[in-house]
């Protein structure tokens, strides 16, 4: 059975990237650097580039992430770069006021003619968003309950002249917004539990997963589509995050994740499950413990990257894919040029000989044309 998928980037905004490592290639934290991998992903068919919003580093001998982009105002700024890819942008819901990313959006949405999109963190942890005093240590229901809250908010303003709102965690008296985007912008989230996928399912567009492993991606999007099923939305989507190792052979691809493993940045990771470890939902949600805990594993990057050559990489993708209904495919890779330029062309042509069809292919075709 045939299908079609979105392809998506996950920008390396933090400095070093997706790898915590000292041997690993240490990405700039740049607009500029992000600027070229934006335009590339663009040329080679992407639909999307997505940043993450971090603001505190975890240190270490790689400094990893102790320099980052602000989310928006680098979507802002690719927007303007580019002229067909999705620009998404990430907030946390404890740092930015509702009305705030209203007025935000709805310029970024006239900035990039329609492509923008939004993701929404209903946290983070104590340390990142502590340090600035915007830390709520709440339960995994009660930060779904703020984000339910704040996601009204923010969409009233959105096709509202004036709003009135009286909430638990929001009051907002005669507030008036605008402009106001075209179309509302597509709202993305990464909720992994039960209770975050309903709540996504409910609140968003789409959901943005990950998985351990090949069984544990396709049991995720299987239960994500069950669970929208039942909840009377068949066209809910679901994007998996995928981080990518690829080399011209499945031996020179295992060679380069041994390379990045042997420079590991063990103090980063262990300052990493430290902070997390403090935030009470985070003990809560098994998966991003499996996730964050990889510390203990004293690898570079998690256990779920896809390594091998494009042709192993493609099978491997494929599977997952199909095994688990997915509508997009994010993917991370330890260089954003050369490997991005892999996963574009050669891995895309595996997809394709599988039965998934990128848009990304559709569109390398037409402009071919």
């Amino acid at each position: 059975m045939n299908r079609n998928v979105e392809l998506g980037v996950f920008l390396p905004v933090g400095n070093g990237g997706w790898i915590t490592s000292t041997t690993s290639p240490q990405l700039p934290a740049t607009y500029e650097y992000n600027k070229q991998v934006a335009i590339l992903a663009e040329q080679l068919g992407f639909d999307f580039a997505l940043s993450m919003a971090k603001w505190r580093g975890y240190g270490g001998p790689s400094r990893h992430w102790d320099v980052t982009l602000e989310s928006l105002t680098t979507m802002a700024g690719l927007a303007e770069a580019t002229s067909r890819i999705g620009v998404w942008g990430t907030v946390h819901t404890m740092v930015f006021h509702p009305a705030v990313v209203a007025k935000m959006s709805a310029v970024l949405d006239q900035i990039s003619k329609g492509r923008f999109g939004l993701n929404i963190v209903s946290g983070s942890n104590p340390s990142d968003q502590g340090q600035m005093g915007l830390w709520m240590d709440l339960d995994h229901a009660e930060r779904y309950e703020l984000a339910a809250e704040w996601l009204t908010v923010l969409k009233r303003l959105w096709t509202e002249d004036r709003v009135d709102h009286q909430g638990k965690h929001y009051q907002l008296t005669d507030c008036m917004s605008n402009p106001k985007p075209a179309t509302p912008p597509p709202i993305i989230c990464a909720g992994a539990s039960d209770r975050g996928f309903l709540f996504t399912m409910e609140h968003c567009t789409a959901s943005f997963m990950l998985g351990s492993d090949h069984d544990d991606f396709i049991k995720t999007g299987l239960r994500a589509k069950q669970l929208a099923a039942e909840q009377g939305k068949p066209d809910f989507k679901t994007y998996g995050l995928f981080t990518i190792v690829p080399g011209a052979t499945d031996a020179q691809a295992r060679e380069r994740v041994a390379r990045y493993d042997a420079g590991v940045d063990t103090i980063a990771l262990d300052n990493q499950t430290r902070e997390y470890s403090g935030d009470k939902s985070f003990r809560q949600n098994t998966m991003a413990q499996r996730f964050v805990s990889q510390g203990e594993q004293r690898n570079a990057m998690t256990r779920a990257v896809l390594v091998g050559s494009p042709e192993t990489i493609g099978n491997k993708l494929a599977a997952i894919i199909k095994g688990a209904q997915l509508d997009g495919v994010t993917v991370i890779v330890p260089d954003f040029i050369d490997d991005l330029r892999t996963v574009g062309t050669e891995v895309v042509e595996v997809l394709e000989a599988n039965g998934v069809s990128t848009h990304a292919r559709a569109w390398q075709k037409a402009n071919q044309s």
